[in-house]
């Protein structure tokens, strides 16, 4: 046990090396266009709300079983667990491995991975957490709880889930999953923003969410996700600024792809770094004479 916490110390040490390093100057935020962007979604979470929530909850309800029973499933992929397991799983995962066994280009590799899936479990955190704050304070009923209308509210009530309607949940996690992924490779970012805008509108179809519960969730969603990668970004962490445009950090892992597809040491290298550490060899008997 000493031994993997000598290994979780000196990748720890190395990876605050590294974020020193690629630091960068920090960019204050222009506090009047924040000002109207906030403004600016409020005032489309109202309009929203107003023009479409009653009608679409009513058609909603006149959907065939079996476009409820695709949605359901699609629904369940905007919970935020799938994404706060695995990636605390691959963070510590990586922090007990011993990386000097192994090439600098799998090393780099991997800490590449980790760190990524560090910001990931940050976002979706700290996305959630924004959720859970701002949900019990409004206080809207969802729709298969109300009998009063579209728009019945109980703010500070603290009522539990049938309280808890505005902002959608899952909408914040998947349009602050979705921000991530607009800056990773284009094979990766379109499919799951297309995901990321099916798993909100399920939240409508299925009946337990008004559409502007999804509009204000996916705005919490965007705004903490910017701000998160903004602080990411100054930080040196998985993304940098790149002659004027923001793109991601992901060097070592696009060298191991350029040179012959040699991605596919990545998993026979993370096996070598976590074996367990090699035996200490016993110290002889010293002549007593």
């Amino acid at each position: 046990m000493t031994d993997y916490a000598t290994r979780v110390r000196v990748n720890w040490e190395l990876a605050a090396r590294r974020m020193r390093a690629a630091r960068t100057r920090h960019r204050p935020i222009d506090g009047r266009r924040a000002a109207f962007l906030i403004a600016a979604g409020i005032v489309l979470v109202v309009a929203v709300s107003v023009l479409f929530d009653a009608r679409a909850i009513t058609w909603a309800r006149t959907l065939p079983p079996s476009v409820h029973g695709v949605f359901n499933w699609i629904t369940q992929w905007g919970q935020s667990g799938w994404l706060l397991i695995p990636s605390a799983i691959i963070v510590i995962v990586v922090m007990l491995g011993d990386w000097r066994r192994v090439s600098r280009a799998s090393a780099a590799a991997w800490f590449e991975i980790a760190t990524f899936a560090a910001v990931l479990f940050v976002v979706v955190a700290a996305t959630g957490l924004a959720t859970d704050v701002v949900k019990p304070i409004v206080g809207r009923f969802r729709p298969d709880y109300v009998a009063q209308g579209a728009y019945a509210f109980a703010p500070f009530s603290f009522g539990g889930y049938s309280n808890y309607s505005f902002p959608s949940g899952h909408a914040t996690t998947a349009a602050a999953v979705a921000v991530m992924a607009v800056f990773v490779p284009g094979v990766v970012s379109v499919p799951i923003v297309v995901a990321a805008a099916l798993v909100a509108v399920s939240r409508v179809i299925v009946g337990v969410h008004f559409p502007g519960d999804v509009v204000g969730g996916a705005l919490i969603g965007l705004g903490v996700g910017y701000l998160i990668l903004r602080a990411m970004t100054e930080a040196g962490i998985v993304y940098a600024v790149r002659r004027g445009r923001l793109r991601h950090r992901f060097g070592a892992l696009r060298r191991l792809r350029d040179r012959g597809g040699r991605l596919a040491e990545l998993f026979p290298a993370l096996w070598v770094a976590l074996s367990p550490p090699l035996p200490r060899a016993p110290i002889p008997p010293q002549d007593p004479r």
